[in-house]
């Protein structure tokens, strides 16, 4: 097998640490390939920085997709996934569905730990997207940006497990999903100290992906996720998509 993992922001020490990860929980003979965007935000944190990223990140799956087996969108918030599952020939799974679906399998409800509070609210949107709100105990944020989780993972990882335990002990989570795909290589330091089950979600894609496929399973094509219909478009011209 080989899966495209794909970073939606445009941080390269980021995308470069999760295909580590990716590779660390996949099995022997499934191949990694990580990549970012040629354009888009260095981190997400918002929901403009998520809607560019997901044109980006759709864009990019929609040329690179044929080449793979299957492809994985490496962003907590999941952009761009449904539209990306109606472009790919592939299946397409996203870090935060793979995670939020397991861990419904070793916990009644879950917790999502994830970034600045900022997060919460377009986390909260995601989660009923996927109709998982009953089993989402919370979202607890951190005072972490994206970009600090990379540059200092020690107070990361004390920041993380704080917000876990304040889950745990006053939301009722019974399992923590991380969330932010630049959490996932604290996730086993994080268990022992939380004591529940703590999901990466880049680990969760890459063994979903894989059950998937090894299912003979692809995606429907029957009304949600059919392929575009043929229509013109007008040409995108290249231009910065910061905001004024």
């Amino acid at each position: 097998m080989r899966f495209l993992v794909i970073n939606p922001n445009t941080t390269d020490a980021m995308t470069e640490d999760i295909g580590v990860q990716a590779r660390r929980y996949a099995r022997e003979g499934t191949v990694i390939d990580e990549l970012s965007p040629a354009w888009g935000p260095a981190s997400i944190e918002g929901h403009y920085e998520e809607y560019v990223a997901a044109a980006a990140t759709v864009e990019t799956i929609k040329e690179r997709a044929p080449d793979y087996d299957g492809v994985i969108i490496a962003c907590y918030g999941d952009p761009g996934l449904f539209a990306a599952r109606e472009v790919a020939p592939v299946p397409v799974v996203g870090i935060a569905e793979a995670s939020m679906l397991m861990a419904c399998t070793v916990g009644h409800r879950f917790s999502i730990v994830t970034v600045l509070p900022r997060a919460v609210p377009l986390l909260e949107d995601m989660v009923r997207l996927h109709g998982l709100e009953a089993r989402c105990a919370s979202v607890r944020p951190t005072p972490l940006t994206v970009l600090e989780i990379e540059k200092d993972p020690a107070s990361a990882e004390r920041e993380i497990v704080k917000a876990s335990k304040e889950a745990v002990a006053n939301d009722g989570a019974e399992a923590i999903c991380l969330g932010c795909a630049g959490m996932g290589p604290l996730d086993k330091a994080v268990e022992p100290q939380v004591g529940v089950p703590v999901l990466d979600g880049v680990a969760c894609a890459v063994k979903m992906l894989e059950g998937i496929l090894d299912y003979g399973l692809q995606t429907s094509r029957v009304a949600a996720f059919k392929e575009p219909e043929p229509k013109a478009y007008r040409e995108r011209v290249d231009r910065a998509v910061q905001p004024a």
